[in-house]
């Protein structure tokens, strides 16, 4: 006997297709377009997952009772017309309306990131081109409560290891300590400008010579604008693969620490990073011999030497 398929309106249904979304979004590298626009189509079903869970009538365009009737399983006879549910936007203000935890902050987030999903489909906009991951907290925090309502959790959408990244990035969102940090970022800026233009430069060259893309990933300094470094933790599972004879693994990193030898300013914890702008996940790129990395010996060797970490993949 073969199990009856759910409402394809009904909460588990789209659920069930938010966690499709979800891992093609996680297939993707997290400087990849493709890892913002997959991350829009998981939000609008878990959005509209939510207002099925009170009722998969509250998703019927009640322009057309026909709708309606669709969303209860029904089918009026004689009806051809393909049912229609209420857009995006709308379902995000029932959503609100009917959980006080999905707040107006987050109905406006969805908006601009359907919005961003709009125009990557029926524009020549590349919306998710160099946008980065500072969206990803506000967006871990709205799937947050989305989830809940439905009944599930981050670790059933994204697995335990990238829930356990979603979870720091969500309660980083929620630190306003972390937010005095722009105080320390002045006062390094104030002794900055005091210095002379010829000792600016001179420290500004150094820095650049020390932070080598090895050693971390390179960033602007909020205090002084001078190459500084961000280094982190891995956040998310690693992706091997085979480049010009080499084995080349990526891993997504979480910033943990912040350092600047022109001004000498360090930041530490994801928290105080984030708040400050320098959150962004970024990709950490390790290339090996196949030959050490396979534990064999062939008659020709690919390489001499390895090539260094590169943490500033573009």
């Amino acid at each position: 006997m073969t199990s009856k398929m759910p409402h394809e309106w009904s909460s588990d249904a789209l659920m069930a297709k938010a966690q499709r979304f979800a891992t093609k979004m996680l297939e993707q590298s997290r400087e990849d377009w493709q890892f913002g626009f997959w991350s829009s189509l998981c939000l609008e079903m878990l959005v509209r997952a939510a207002v099925a869970a009170a009722s998969p009538a509250l998703l019927a365009d009640a322009k057309d009772w026909n709708n309606v009737a669709f969303s209860l399983g029904m089918r009026a006879a004689g009806n051809k017309q393909s049912p229609k549910s209420i857009d995006v936007t709308e379902a995000a203000a029932r959503a609100e309306a009917l959980y006080p935890a999905f707040t107006r902050e987050m109905v406006n987030f969805c908006a601009v990131h359907f919005q961003r999903r709009n125009a990557e489909l029926h524009s020549g906009a590349l919306a998710f081109d160099e946008l980065g991951t500072s969206w990803l907290p506000q967006f871990y925090a709205c799937c947050e409560v989305l989830l809940e309502v439905s009944g599930a959790t981050l670790t059933d959408l994204v697995g335990l290891e990238e829930a356990a990244t979603a979870s720091t990035l969500v309660k980083a969102l929620r630190d306003d300590a972390a937010k005095a940090v722009k105080g320390t970022i002045n006062a390094h800026q104030t002794v900055w400008q005091g210095k002379d233009d010829e000792e600016r430069t001179g420290l500004s060259e150094q820095a650049t010579a020390w932070a080598s893309r090895s050693a971390g990933h390179r960033v602007p300094c909020p205090a002084c604008t001078s190459t500084a470094l961000l280094q982190g933790t891995p956040a998310g599972p690693s992706v091997t693969s085979m480049q010009d004879e080499l084995i080349v693994t990526r891993t997504p990193m979480l910033p943990s620490h912040f350092e600047c030898m022109a001004c000498r300013l360090k930041i530490s914890g994801f928290s105080k990073l984030n708040a400050c702008g320098l959150g962004d996940t970024y990709t950490s790129t390790a290339y090996d011999d196949p030959v050490e990395y396979f534990g064999v010996e062939p008659e020709i060797r690919y390489i001499e030497a390895p090539m260094e970490e590169d943490n500033n993949e573009p």
